[in-house]
């Protein structure tokens, strides 16, 4: 969800109803859209299916809006539900995509997953190559807006007069939006994903302090947040939390909380990457993250997945350098585990040498990017 505050236009929606292809995800599509809107909607559907394990199919209804004087890109909001059958944690609200494949069954029958809005105004790029530096890639901004409906999800809230809570959202904060489904945020409980989220002491952010408080807003509204998964979140970064957005001093609805921190590049759930930017692969955190709250990975969400093909990469250990070549390729960024940018640059004649001599020791992803507007991405470990 983004900057779903002051939002002060009205929404005007037609009736035209269009089905995704994918099996594991149906979308309802509301309303005229431009050519290439609905096939970009299932491309990002089946590059989330080709990492989660559904085996009850995702409703994702999608509205779309065209006005520069609205303070957002995209919008998502998630149904949920808690104390479901087969719930891993009681007294907690997921959401109910996961809340299904959980179940086995559909658990909220008759009702959408997620509600999702586009700004038509945004200047989307619907195609599969990369957009111009005046577009923002559609496919990456409807994973990201379909990844809040998966999981990445906070009902965590501060009023403006700074009281503090989980469960506890108005649905006046979305006006003049209205969701398709019951509005989930006034549950009085914590979602999933708040449940794993800690300050910097290690303290559990939900439990610091009471609901409806002003210590609890403090807490929301200062200091770094993270996200601690001990099974399989810190895992897949370093065995370290993981950064969230937030904790600068303020506290701003739709964007604290449930975005990955800004500071990871290139990652599909950070608040923000500029038009231009294609951001299409879940990075290993992002996916342990998932896994952490109950989604079920397919192997391959757990290992590289191929879009391109790179004619060599070596050697693997490094210690030295790193050299790799492919037919089309004209950049590539390195990050480490805590998926911080290392390093960002154009490739030459579509091949690159890269120093790692004075790299800390580690495990690093190097990702790809080719001129059609696919990556690869490549662990490599620098000793």
């Amino acid at each position: 969800m983004r900057h779903i505050y002051k939002i002060i236009s009205s929404l005007i929606f037609w009736g035209h109803i269009l089905l995704a292809q994918p099996a594991s995800f149906s979308f309802q599509v509301n309303g005229t859209v431009p050519a290439g809107f609905t096939t970009a909607l299932n491309i990002a559907g089946q590059k989330w299916s080709d990492y989660l394990q559904i085996t009850v199919p995702i409703k994702v209804n999608v509205f779309t809006v065209n006005s520069g004087l609205l303070p957002f890109s995209a919008i998502t909001i998630s149904n949920g539900d808690k104390d479901f059958l087969n719930a891993p944690v009681s007294n907690t609200l997921y959401p109910s995509a996961l809340a299904n494949q959980l179940a086995g069954i559909e658990t909220n029958s008759g009702e959408y997953d997620m509600d999702i809005y586009f700004n038509l105004a945004s200047g989307y790029y619907y195609g599969t190559g990369k957009p111009s530096i005046s577009e923002k890639d559609f496919i990456s901004t409807a994973m990201h807006e379909i990844g809040h409906g998966l999981g990445f999800y906070s009902d965590g809230y501060v009023t403006n007069g700074g009281l503090g809570s989980f469960g506890n959202v108005p649905q006046s904060v979305i006006f003049p939006l209205t969701p398709s489904f019951p509005w989930k945020g006034q549950e009085g409980v914590p979602t999933i994903f708040d449940k794993y989220i800690i300050k910097q002491s290690g303290s559990s952010l939900v439990g610091i302090a009471a609901q409806n408080s002003q210590a609890l807003g403090d807490s929301i509204k200062n200091n770094a947040h993270y996200f601690n998964g001990p099974l399989f979140a810190n895992a897949s970064h370093s065995n370290t939390p993981i950064r969230l957005s937030g904790g600068a001093g303020t506290y701003t609805m739709g964007v604290d909380l449930l975005h990955i921190h800004d500071s990871y590049a290139n990652t599909i759930m950070s608040y923000y990457w500029g038009n231009g930017d294609t951001v299409r692969i879940p990075g290993p955190w992002e996916l342990g993250l998932l896994k952490e709250i109950g989604w079920n990975l397919k192997p391959i969400g757990l290992a590289e997945k191929e879009i391109s093909e790179l004619n060599y990469f070596y050697p693997n250990p490094a210690s030295e350098q790193i050299n790799f070549a492919g037919k089309g390729a004209e950049q590539f960024s390195i990050y480490n585990m805590k998926g911080e940018l290392v390093l960002n640059e154009n490739m030459i004649l579509e091949s690159a040498k890269v120093d790692v001599s004075t790299f800390p020791k580690g495990m690093y992803f190097v990702r790809v990017n080719f001129k059609n507007g696919n990556s690869i991405q490549r662990k490599v470990l620098i000793q």
